[in-house]
């Protein structure tokens, strides 16, 4: 159905049909619970690093809480010790509420859409500063992504997806 307005100007006017698209963000849903899962996957299942075996010393391939184990033991490595402890699975349970509220039309969608943006960022951030105080706090001279693996490359992109997938969110009906 096609109308005109008073200007005589074609137009197709909003109907519940075309306007059900407004009413939930599917791509984004999809982007960060896709994200999330991506996380958990990384964080349970995958190794973050790859050492060659050297010796009986060698950590081997290490995972998410082999760096756990790692953090607590470390004294100076305080955001690495949160991270790995606790606040990495905050920030993965605030990246798919803030996320997924996002994407659904309330008064709030457009803040929701910058604070989840802002959650997954701050995600990948926080992950690679960890590591990086993980490393130092272990007198390494290497860089986080020294014998990286897919585990810390998919929690990156995870957080990344995630924050995308909010900011997709549709905006606010005014």
């Amino acid at each position: 159905m096609v109308a005109r307005n008073h200007a005589g100007v074609r137009f197709a006017p909003v109907t519940a049909r075309t306007d059900r698209r407004r009413l939930f963000g599917l791509t984004g849903v999809l982007l960060v619970l896709a994200g999330a899962l991506i996380v958990l996957l990384a964080y349970r299942y995958l190794d973050w690093y790859s050492v060659a075996a050297r010796g009986a010393d060698s950590a081997g391939k290490v995972d998410f809480g082999k760096l756990r184990a790692s953090a607590d033991q470390l004294g100076g490595a305080g955001v690495a010790t949160a991270y790995f402890d606790w606040l990495g699975w905050l920030l993965v349970i605030a990246l798919i509420v803030v996320g997924v509220g996002a994407n659904l039309v309330n008064p709030a969608t457009d803040l929701l859409r910058v604070v989840g943006f802002l959650v997954g960022m701050v995600g990948a951030g926080a992950t690679y500063y960890a590591l990086a105080q993980h490393f130092n706090a272990t007198g390494s001279k290497h860089s986080v992504f020294y014998n990286s693996t897919w585990g810390l490359w998919l929690t990156l992109a995870g957080f990344v997806f995630g924050a995308v997938g909010a900011a997709l969110g549709p905006r606010s009906v005014r």
